[in-house]
């Protein structure tokens, strides 16, 4: 009976390893955390293209509502030229409602999560100083990395369309 207990429980010990480590192997929506300068290292990585920087919450209604038109966008434009990046913005504890964000919406795009570290104010006065935080707010940056456009607040496909041909041509 004691030989039997022992193997049941090295069993149910293995079986509990087994799912953490699934549970852990679950790969994340992100394409990491960033900071003010990852940010600008990566619009600098994009020489050559035309970069847009979504910055979006999950609790942000328009920032959600705005989500699949620059998904469409990214498909339409990327073959033009075009890279779409998301930075959430979300506080660390809002993750799994980030992550599940990500997966229902299939984003065409990479998304990133704005680093906890830091002063949020810093950050915001190195993406833009005219920034006030308000969501959405999107940076729109030419082939050679400079930026162009600020577009604050929820834009329509239209908007974003007529701005990023502007800047494709």
């Amino acid at each position: 009976m004691r030989t039997r207990l022992a193997s049941l429980s090295v069993w149910a010990a293995l079986f509990l390893a087994l799912e953490c480590a699934a549970a852990g192997a679950q790969t994340s929506k992100l394409a990491g955390e960033i900071d003010a300068k990852g940010l600008q290292k990566l619009v600098a990585s994009q020489k050559g293209r035309v970069v847009l920087v979504n910055f979006w919450a999950t609790w942000c209604v328009p920032c959600r509502e705005e989500f699949p038109d620059l998904q469409r966008l990214q498909k339409k434009l990327g073959p033009r030229g075009l890279q779409i990046f998301g930075i959430s913005t979300d506080l660390s504890k809002e993750m799994p409602e980030v992550e599940k964000f990500i997966a229902i919406s299939r984003s065409e795009f990479p998304n990133y999560h704005k680093t906890t570290e830091g002063d949020d104010q810093d950050f915001i006065d190195a993406v833009d100083k005219a920034w006030g935080g308000e969501l959405p707010f999107s940076v729109l940056y030419d082939r050679a990395g400079r930026k162009v456009k600020t577009l604050s607040g929820k834009h329509s496909y239209a908007d974003y369309e007529k701005e990023i041909t502007a800047v494709l041509k």
